[in-house]
């Protein structure tokens, strides 16, 4: 399973920015791998800390989320 976004306007300063989210079962495991890429332009000098901004504030606090809402 898969979906993807674009985020029309945002106070981040990030433009052309397009994300996927994706679902993999692991099924020796029983588990799920969850993959969410994103690509975005930006001002240079702003790119590496919007990366980790993103990354940390959006892709990890929001997987974090869902593995405590949907774990076993």
């Amino acid at each position: 399973m898969s979906f993807e976004y674009a985020i029309l306007e945002s106070p981040m300063g990030v433009e052309n920015y397009v994300a996927t989210f994706r679902l993999v079962p692991v099924t020796e495991t029983d588990h799920t791998f969850a993959e969410w890429t994103a690509e975005f332009d930006a001002a240079e000098e702003r790119e590496d800390g919007l990366v980790q901004q993103i990354g940390r504030n959006v892709f990890a606090a929001g997987l974090a989320a869902l593995k405590a809402r949907f774990s076993r």
